[in-house]
């Protein structure tokens, strides 16, 4: 973020002091004053965060990168936040440059005919005609096009926001998808060459090429019609999907893929992370509905398998895989992952690719915290974790429920249970609230402490893999526990999230 800003401003600086500096002999800044510094200086500017939106979400050449030694020097994973951090510059940088313009564009139109011709030499207009502000907005080609471009770009923005994307993300994915006309009208708005030749392609170019092979490679698998073999409503509003692997389809454990559904909009799709291991002959996904479309996809197959079901299930557009950091468990010989809520999932396929993969994986020990509001929450879940601890035969997965809807301090209450579960354990070695090995405690889980018992337990251990995934507030403590903790024992902690 800090290289990507000083580039930035670099172009910024760089344009502004052409136009102040440079081109002080054209006149031009000494009738519109310093809003021409900032204008052109905002405009280059511009051009670089908008083409470089383009290069985030190439999706499989950064699945491609993340595979190769370049992945060591920039951070791939972080795609979608720097797409997000690019934005809010491009945003900051076109509010500045459409402050700017009105009041150069006021500026000029106080100006006479003669002047105009002297300032703009392709600017051709007639004699007794002096242009004011309207006309520069409506009767040229850069005038209308930026208009054009602020009505786009205004859409877009709040469309983009995280409310709406919650509520209505059918109109967040249309309007985003306006794209190419937004690119089409920045090409056009430099064609006006009133104040310089166009130059906009330096910055487009090399990212529109980019972005187009890439995205004939998710076009060319796109439109291949996935049958769906089974489809379970699970408790807590979840709802899994199997379906047919497709031919050559290759993956790791804590990638995800883009689905769309073709009984409802077949050009919507959705981001899942795959919860089949790569050893398996068919793709799983778990979706919660927390939304529009993932509460219709519930609907949907729910009413299929009540109403017809020995029929075919409804099929679906399958896109990826796509890299993701939880994909790199394996490469530690120690790996501790904790998933909060629907950020489970993502370790439901790596749970089952350790027991698998067990005599060829470079992880010999793996812990898995499971944070719930309720032991019912993600009741899937616990079924998936029962399985694992039958097959671990070389007790390779450690797991920890944390229940949070207790409080911290031990009440009456929280040490009735904890008293009943912890008799219940030593009885039988099994949890009295999920009937698993898994030991349950209840309150959130203090993070420092566990990394510390990891450490004393693995002293040999040169580094520590932590992949969390679940609410920005569970990431932001498990991210700061890592920082603290590293320095203070033999092992590091690398820290890989994402947020849900």
């Amino acid at each position: 973020m800090t290289l990507y800003t000083l580039i930035l401003w670099a172009i910024f600086i760089e344009r502004a002091y052409y136009y102040t500096v440079e081109r002080e002999h054209s006149g031009l800044r000494r009738i519109a004053g310093y809003g021409v510094t900032i204008t052109r200086g905002a405009a280059s500017a511009m051009m670089f965060t908008y083409s470089s939106l383009l290069v985030t979400m190439c999706r499989n050449t950064i699945t491609y990168l993340r595979d190769t030694v370049a992945n060591k020097y920039f951070p791939f994973d972080a795609s979608v936040e720097m797409h997000k951090y690019i934005a809010y510059w491009a945003f900051f940088f076109t509010i500045m440059h459409i402050v700017g313009h009105a009041f150069n564009f006021y500026h000029i139109s106080t100006q006479t005919a003669d002047d105009l011709t002297c300032l703009f030499r392709n600017f051709h207009h007639a004699t007794h005609e002096l242009p004011k502000f309207h006309y520069w907005c409506w009767q040229t080609i850069t005038g209308f096009t930026g208009v054009v471009l602020t009505l786009i770009w205004a859409v877009i923005y709040i469309f983009a926001q995280t409310v709406v994307r919650r509520k209505i993300y059918n109109w967040f994915w249309y309007t985003h998808n306006m794209y190419p006309l937004f690119f089409i009208f920045m090409v056009l708005h430099g064609t006006g060459r009133l104040i310089q030749p166009p130059f906009f392609y330096y910055f487009f170019l090399g990212p529109v090429i980019l972005f187009t092979l890439d995205s004939v490679v998710s076009i060319s698998r796109k439109k291949v019609a996935i049958p769906v073999i089974r489809a379970e409503i699970l408790p807590s509003n979840v709802t899994m999907l199997e379906f047919r692997r497709p031919e050559n389809f290759q993956y790791k454990s804590g990638q995800w893929v883009r689905i769309a559904s073709l009984a409802l909009n077949k050009n919507e799709y959705h981001p899942f992370t795959l919860s089949s291991s790569p050893d398996e002959d068919n793709l799983t996904v778990h979706i919660r509905a927390v939304g529009p479309w993932t509460t219709h996809i519930r609907r949907l197959y729910d009413n299929f398998n009540k109403a017809t079901p020995n029929s075919a299930l409804p099929k679906l557009y399958l896109d990826g895989p796509y890299g993701e950091s939880h994909q790199d468990w394996n490469q530690f010989e120690v790996s501790v992952l904790i998933g909060g809520g629907i950020g489970v999932t993502p370790f439901a396929s790596i749970l089952k690719d350790v027991v698998f993969s067990a005599n060829q994986s470079r992880c010999k020990k793996v812990y898995f915290i499971w944070v719930s509001r309720t032991q019912k929450q993600f009741e899937w879940l616990v079924d998936l974790i029962r399985e694992l601890e039958y097959k671990d035969r070389r007790n390779i997965i450690s797991c920890h429920i944390f229940i949070t809807q207790f409080f911290e301090k031990f009440d009456l209450r929280t040490t009735f249970l904890y008293i009943c579960e912890r008799h219940y354990q030593r009885i039988s070695n099994r949890s009295l609230f999920t009937n698993l090995k898994a030991v349950t405690h209840f309150g959130r889980p203090h993070f420092k402490k566990f990394f510390h018992t990891v450490s004393s337990l693995h002293e040999n251990a040169h580094s520590v893999g932590v992949f969390s995934c679940g609410p920005p507030s569970m990431t932001t403590s498990v991210d700061t526990a890592c920082n603290e903790i590293n320095g203070q024992t033999g092992a590091r902690f690398e820290h890989h999230y994402k947020n849900f």
